[in-house]
């Protein structure tokens, strides 16, 4: 059904390039190469700020100014159709670490203390997510309360005998249904932005906030000026 789903997306979104041929604009759209993707932004946070962008494509640049090596952007030449995302936090010991973990709250044996409290008030509890593409605004505000999960087995204290890890299911927790889909294009100027009602009260270097789109893929599908 997704992918049906995606099928139409693309079908309206391109329907006026073929002068309203609908048979023709059908056929391009059977002829796009289709499957299931992501798409992983970062951007660093801090205590100065209460407003993070992220990158969408390679020439685009987040708010750190820096694209990180673990993040995987959309091509200029192909669109996502989105049918959910997440968004995490992580500690990392620099731009270019590779071996963190994502999050899904502030674990304070993850995070400093005083960084684990900002992050599950200031930024879980009160932040939102919005989204631009060209100006126009498409997701006005969705809480990051959605994303925040704090599982019922949790890590106590380092890891080792009688403290297990944080118990998480990567495919489901820190995900959210993006209804109606999103379509993400490449080659237009798309801005997904967290705001905070402040900036955060403790961040220590190299926290980071990553969001994850999910959704299928339509390779070949803008044309890139």
């Amino acid at each position: 059904m997704s992918f049906d789903v995606a099928k139409r997306l693309l079908f309206d979104a391109w329907i006026g390039t073929f002068n309203n041929n609908a048979a023709e604009c059908q056929r391009w759209v059977n002829n796009r190469k289709l499957s299931q993707h992501e798409i992983r932004l970062e951007v660093g946070l801090n205590t100065i700020n209460n407003r993070f962008v992220f990158g969408v494509t390679p020439n685009q640049f987040n708010s750190s100014n820096i694209t990180f090596p673990t993040e995987n952007r959309l091509m200029l030449q192909d669109s996502l159709i989105v049918s959910e995302y997440g968004l995490f936090v992580a500690q990392t010991t620099g731009s270019t670490d590779t071996a963190f973990t994502l999050e899904t709250y502030g674990n304070p044996n993850i995070f400093a203390a005083a960084d684990a409290a900002a992050l599950n008030s200031t930024f879980y509890s009160n932040g939102y997510f919005t989204t631009k593409v060209n100006n126009d605004v498409v997701i006005p505000y969705r809480g990051l309360f959605n994303h925040w999960y704090k599982p019922q087995t949790q890590q106590t204290a380092p890891l080792g005998p009688g403290s297990p890890q944080d118990q998480l299911r990567g495919a489901e927790d820190g995900f959210i249904t993006q209804e109606p889909n999103l379509l993400l294009i490449g080659s237009k100027n798309y801005i997904p932005e967290i705001v905070l009602p402040s900036s955060l009260a403790s961040a220590s270097s190299n926290i980071r906030a990553i969001l994850i789109y999910k959704g299928v893929l339509a390779q070949n599908s803008t044309v890139v000026n």
